[in-house]
């Protein structure tokens, strides 16, 4: 009795050569799963969290450069400075106004229920 259930030896040769290879992959995606596991993604993070941090100190900057500029301007020309607050109160008023005014917010009709509306509660 043959141990193969092929007769065929080049048949049987590949076979044997095809499990070899698969044995070679299932060892060498266990390394790479491994190998990124430890080394690849944790470097990426680090990388990642470093240039965020970078960009977050840069944006600091030049906010708080943008802050000094303005206290300067301020100290420098007082009236212009007064003027943009009080369009800017007005542009924060125009908003609110049209906001409330856009959502119907009014009391007396919120208040008064539609006629032809159906009373979904009797």
């Amino acid at each position: 009795m043959s141990k193969h259930p092929f007769e065929d030896k080049r048949a049987t040769q590949l076979i044997s050569r095809v499990g070899e290879d698969l044995a070679s992959l299932r060892n060498d995606v266990k390394l790479l799963v491994g190998h990124a596991t430890r080394h690849t993604l944790p470097d990426g993070a680090r990388e990642l969290a470093r240039t965020g941090r970078s960009q977050l100190l840069s944006g600091r900057d030049y906010a708080a450069e943008g802050v000094r500029y303005l206290g300067r301007s301020a100290r420098n020309h007082p009236a212009s400075v007064s003027v943009g607050g009080l369009l800017l109160l007005g542009a924060v008023a125009a908003g609110a106004y049209f906001l409330i005014k856009g959502s119907g917010c009014c009391l007396s009709s919120a208040e008064e229920p539609d006629e032809h509306e159906e009373n979904l509660w009797d």
